[in-house]
């Protein structure tokens, strides 16, 4: 009951300023009652079409463009009387006496104020630039007396505290009107240049205005505070800290045993080439990533022979660095004299086979082993599933293809192996298809067929020269492509 007495008395007060409001403005510049004010005040009740809904209010609308246009054109008493209209207008969406009294007096008392201050800072006569300034100054004045009324009412019927009324529920309003600012000037120029036709071209841009306000609202009050959002938004801040600081921890973390996993792969390649009689080696390798899967190594037999291996493990990565280190560990176990390359790789295949069964992924290594025998000066020759082991002389570039599968795929496989005699100058060339399915920029692969033309051309060059020149043609041929895969070359020559 004391709610509805504080509401009734609030809005007598409203209605006592506006009929208060309403004489003054008759006093100060009475007007005449034209078509043109009618057509104002059809604009106006257009314009209400588009509700804003508040609470224990109802169904309001502010037009004011159409009013604040009146006061440009017509003076303040006929933009009064707009006003008036407009209030009524919420009849269309309440039969609340009261609700309709309060908007009248509400749209009257804020269009006197701004009027006023419109008349205060326009120069009489004055150009229509000079409209400008005074027009944004008023809709300021309008704003803040509509608001404030409006926050007065719902603060006497909820018995909240009108200044958090207002902040939630008005606070985003000021640039919708400061947008109708300018549209009501653009109405104004169009009355005054084309009359009660140069209207019409208005009400569209009018209903985006009041639009924009009904977005604005609604943002507003499904807000709970600007002070709840900051703290909202300054705990998820702290939230995201602490957690991109504990990712970062365990980046580094899991760095830090890369770094460790790198070297210890790194440990178990060989540290320098071996000296062997009567023939010279070369190397190199590069890694796509950290670690990778390709592999090589040369591994005494323990009757002066020496095994030159060349692998690569399906995949990149720590995963196949794991794959690697396993194959490496079977491969110096099986090697023993008198055991040629094809019963090492037999072996290694049954040790992966049975150390990798039941894996959710498919893991399997290729491999190339070819044995040097001082003695006869030959290569015995092996493979599983990889790449032709190339041998360059003066009669061109021979191939020897892998003959077995390859390795880790299943148990009890055969490889056979190939003789080679040497000649001095031979160049023998293990490799893994990070070299030969390297791309030049249009996806064209680099091949066997340049591999074997760049050894040809070296034939006659020192050993360390013919990698240089071999690497150097794979990496120009690629440009500005970035390698898809590791690479690695190890060359051989007779003396």
């Amino acid at each position: 009951m004391r709610k509805r007495t504080a509401v009734s008395v609030f809005v007598g007060a409203a209605t006592l300023a506006a009929i208060g409001t309403c004489a003054a403005a008759a006093l100060h510049d009475p007007a005449p009652f034209t078509l043109d004010l009618i057509a104002f005040m059809i604009l106006a009740t257009l314009t209400d079409l588009r509700e804003i809904k508040l609470p224990f209010v109802g169904d309001v609308t502010l037009s004011f463009v159409p009013v604040l246009a009146c006061i440009i054109t017509l003076g303040l008493w006929p933009a009064m009387a707009v006003a008036a209209v407009s209030g009524l207008s919420t009849a269309w969406v309440t039969r609340d006496p009261q609700k309709i009294v309060f908007n009248v007096a509400d749209y009257i008392v804020s269009t006197y104020a701004a009027g006023l201050v419109y008349l205060a800072l326009a120069p009489s006569g004055g150009s229509f630039m000079s409209k400008v300034l005074p027009t944004f100054g008023a809709t300021i004045v309008d704003f803040a007396v509509n608001t404030v009324l409006l926050a007065g009412v719902i603060s006497l019927a909820t018995r909240e505290s009108p200044l958090v009324i207002w902040h939630q529920n008005y606070q985003w309003g000021l640039p919708s009107y400061l947008t109708g600012s300018t549209l009501a000037l653009l109405l104004a120029g169009m009355y005054l240049w084309l009359g009660v036709p140069g209207m019409l071209l208005a009400i569209p841009p009018l209903y985006l205005v009041y639009y924009s306000y009904d977005i604005y609202v609604k943002r507003a009050r499904d807000r709970v505070t600007f002070d709840a959002e900051r703290d909202s938004f300054h705990e998820e801040l702290s939230t995201s800290t602490r957690l991109h600081e504990e990712l970062r921890s365990a980046q580094l973390k899991v760095a830090a045993e890369i770094e460790r996993a790198r070297r210890i792969q790194s440990d178990l390649l060989p540290t320098s080439i071996p000296h062997l009689e009567g023939l010279r080696l070369e190397q190199r390798m590069e890694f796509l990533g950290e670690m990778g899967g390709d592999y090589y190594d040369y591994i005494p037999f323990g009757d002066g022979r020496v095994g030159i291996v060349c692998g690569d493990v399906m995949g990149k990565g720590l995963a196949a660095a794991l794959i690697m280190a396993m194959a490496r560990s079977l491969l110096h176990d099986a090697v023993a004299p008198g055991k040629g390359p094809g019963q090492v790789l037999a072996e290694v295949n049954d040790g992966l086979a049975r150390d990798l069964e039941g894996q959710r992924l498919p893991y399997f290594l290729t491999l190339a082993l070819a044995v040097y025998d001082p003695q006869r000066r030959s290569l015995a020759i092996a493979g599983g599933g990889h790449n032709p082991i190339l041998v360059a002389g003066s009669g061109g570039v021979l191939q020897v293809p892998s003959r077995g599968a390859a390795l880790g795929v299943r148990a009890g496989l055969q490889f056979p192996e190939d003789q080679v005699e040497l000649a001095p100058g031979d160049t023998v060339a293990l490799y893994t298809d990070g070299l030969t399915e390297a791309r030049d920029p249009s996806g064209e692969l680099f091949g066997l067929e340049r591999l074997e033309n760049a050894l040809e051309r070296c034939h006659q060059r020192p050993l360390d020269e013919t990698l240089e020149s071999v690497w150097s043609d794979v990496a120009a041929f690629r440009s500005a492509t970035s390698p898809g895969d590791d690479a690695t070359l190890l060359l051989a020559r007779l003396a």
